[in-house]
Parts: structure tokens; C-alpha cells; sequence
């Protein structure tokens, strides 16, 4: 079996609608917090590398807003090398 040691995470408490994927200092947060009461489900993404010496510490490489599955699913795969 192929393992990609990819991680759930779930730092934002306050977002519900949220959820992390993290694999090493990568990280990538995805919610549909604003597109609720829409009929499309959307999402929108940060793309983030972790400060290896501070984890609470993190820099945003791209932002992603109002996109669809497909597109949510292409940024996963590329940022991850998957």
C-alpha cells in the first residue's frame, strides 16, 4: 500500500465549516464557510508552509476563493507532489 503520510488537522475552532490537510510543513485549509446557503457546493483554500522552528507559524503560498471540486482537488494533488 502507497502512503502519502498525509494528516487531518483541525486548528480553527472557530470555523466549523473548516478542515486541514498537512503533510510535513504543508498545509492546506479548505472551507465552505461562505457558500452555505448556496445550491454549488464551493470552497475556498490557503495553501500554507509551516515554520519548521515555530509551528505556530505559518506563511500563506496562494489563496484559492469560490472554487470548485475539481479545482480544489488540483491544488491538492500539485502542492502535495501526489
Amino acid at each position: 500500500m502507497h502512503t502519502h503520510n498525509l494528516q487531518i488537522v483541525d486548528h480553527w475552532k472557530a470555523d466549523l465549516c473548516a478542515i486541514g490537510i498537512q503533510k510535513e510543513s504543508k498545509l492546506i485549509y479548505i472551507s465552505t464557510y461562505n457558500y452555505l446557503t448556496e445550491s454549488v457546493v464551493q470552497y475556498d483554500f490557503d495553501l500554507e508552509l509551516i515554520d519548521d522552528s515555530d509551528t505556530t507559524n505559518s506563511t500563506i503560498v496562494k489563496e484559492g476563493r469560490k472554487v470548485a471540486a475539481q479545482e480544489l482537488i488540483q491544488e491538492l494533488k500539485t502542492f502535495f507532489n501526489i
